[in-house]
């Protein structure tokens, strides 16, 4: 008898162990974004047969703009005209005021706000699949029109290499690398046993165009999840990777943690626990102004991270002085990044120095310029005459006409000083273009181009940008461009072209149209429509420096 009760007990816990078991067993759930894989800094899970992911990973792979109201625990998704409301342990959203029932309300987990995938994205238009086999959801976002490709073997938006350029090799004669662009719009080969990745798309919050939204836009009572990071340390723009790079080589590997962020008078103190003193990344963001600090290999303290809000941001207050507000959150928990924002009153600088104290870092907010340098670059010229256009006109010629009435335009601001980088039918190297404008410190940089496509139809206006501290101010004068030309909208976009990746200020491409479209063509050429692009482009530049 004992024995039979002694077997049916095991029997019943081997029963209850079996859910269990299988659970454990149950692989992670994949997250991918057009095939691009997703990674979520809390993995995302299945609620009520409903796949519910991390807030930021929405934000950032759908290109919307996210709030969060701490006092009503609700989280607001903007994009293109669509809103969303959502409220924390609520199985209810709102869609442009209407209701919809959820199947899994939203949840905060390990301090993250975790939304229904499926609900948020079909509500932006993005398909939704799961697949049961693999345990991932696959998020596909509307393509634009399909690119088709020339008989020359190029897509539409690139141009044919320049003359006497031999192959393998730029236009100043140095072996091109891969994702180099030598011309603009000339895409070079990606790095061997990687597929070409497209450009990226990308939103400014301040213009709606489509993409990622500026995390950190103050709003009341609420505030948005933190961007990407590009740099500036110190007087010297770098990469993201290289501002990383450089705070590893300082921590020797270990990670600091930040203890406090305070600020006295117009001095910033920011406290790291071990003595190691990371340099950080700094870039500015205007309209309205601020100032980004990026410390690579950091985590916040448990005194800072008390003060999360649902979106995990931070919030230290301010009244009087040019600082109005400080904000904080841990940027990225894969590479360790703690990003500090400073709202401004004014366009102000940061200077950075070692503090008293170990692990100290200080930072003296000091007056902004009132006098501003900008460069205006004229694609191509000389041997290199660009894209030829239907009626056989060179680009060149365009976009020196287009280059010189942005010039005159500019000259006539004395707060602005305006270097081109050709005045005349001159053929200059890309690294010369870039070197130009870093050793004049410019501000910002514009360059000016004309698209072709192997494909007539093809028509419209692209602004390109690489760097993160360019995403805002392309943003900007897109939509000023755009509105000025009143071409397609061929949207903002992330690419590796050789003028833009190294300069070290705010740069922009601009392909005002397509040559090679008979309607674009007809306007490029005539002397009203360059001067309402000239005239936008400054109005932008000038919206870009607070001069307006």
């Amino acid at each position: 008898m004992r024995a039979l009760t002694a077997w049916f007990t095991l029997l019943i816990l081997s029963l209850l162990m079996l859910p269990a078991a299988a659970g454990a067993a149950a692989p992670a759930i994949k997250l991918y974004m057009n095939g691009v894989a997703l990674k979520p800094e809390v993995a995302p899970r299945i609620v009520n047969e409903s796949t519910i992911v991390p807030i930021r990973v929405i934000a950032e792979s759908l290109g919307s703009k996210v709030a969060w109201n701490e006092k009503a625990r609700k989280v607001t998704l903007t994009k293109d005209g669509t809103t969303i409301e959502l409220v924390i342990d609520k199985k209810a959203a709102s869609v442009n005021g209407k209701g919809f029932a959820l199947e899994a309300a939203p949840v905060i987990v390990d301090g993250s706000t975790m939304l229904p995938v499926r609900f948020v994205s079909e509500q932006f238009g993005v398909d939704v699949k799961w697949d049961n086999e693999s345990r991932s959801v696959y998020l596909k976002k509307p393509e634009e029109p399909a690119q088709e490709v020339a008989a020359g073997g190029q897509a539409p938006g690139e141009k044919p290499a320049a003359p006497d350029v031999p192959a393998g090799q730029t236009s100043s004669g140095t072996p091109v690398k891969a994702g180099d662009t030598p011309q603009g719009g000339e895409t070079a080969q990606p790095e061997s046993g990687k597929a070409a990745e497209p450009p990226k798309t990308v939103e400014n919050p301040k213009t709606g165009t489509e993409g990622t939204a500026d995390p950190l836009a103050p709003g009341k009572g609420e505030s948005a999840v933190p961007p990407t990071g590009g740099v500036l340390t110190g007087e010297k723009n770098v990469t993201p990777e290289e501002a990383q790079s450089t705070g590893e080589k300082e921590a020797s590997g270990q990670i600091a943690t930040v203890q406090s962020i305070t600020m006295n008078g117009d001095v910033l103190s920011i406290q790291s626990d071990n003595g190691t003193l990371l340099k950080p990344g700094v870039f500015r963001l205007a309209n309205p102004e601020r100032l980004i600090i990026d410390l690579p290999g950091a985590v916040l303290g448990d005194k800072l991270t008390t003060n999360l809000n649902g979106l995990k941001e931070g919030k230290l207050p301010l009244t009087g002085g040019t600082v109005t507000g400080i904000r904080y959150s841990l940027f990225s928990k894969e590479d360790s990044i703690v990003r500090i924002v400073l709202d401004l009153s004014q366009r102000s600088d940061l200077s950075l120095a070692a503090g008293a104290k170990p692990g100290e870092l200080t930072g003296k907010i000091v007056p902004g310029k009132t006098r501003f340098r900008v460069v205006i670059d004229a694609g191509h010229g000389g041997k290199d005459s660009g894209a030829i256009s239907i009626q056989k006109r060179k680009e060149k010629d365009y976009v020196l006409q287009q280059a010189r009435k942005i010039a005159d335009l500019l000259k006539t601001d004395s707060r602005l000083e305006v270097i081109m980088t050709r005045s005349d039918d001159t053929f200059i190297e890309l690294g010369g273009r870039a070197d130009l404008a870093n050793a004049a410190q410019a501000d910002l940089f514009v360059s000016i181009h004309a698209n072709t496509a192997g494909k007539e139809s093809i028509r419209g206006t692209e602004t390109y940008y690489y760097t993160e501290q360019s995403r805002e101010f392309a943003g900007l004068i897109h939509k000023y461009l755009l509105e000025a030309t009143g071409f397609p909208d061929r949207k903002v976009k992330q690419e590796r072209f050789y003028v833009i990746r190294n300069t070290v200020m705010p740069s922009v491409l601009l392909e005002v149209g397509f040559l090679s479209n008979n309607t674009d063509e007809a306007q490029l050429y005539q002397d009203e429509f360059q001067n309402r692009v000239a005239a936008s482009i400054v109005a932008a530049i000038k919206k870009q420096l607070n001069l307006d």
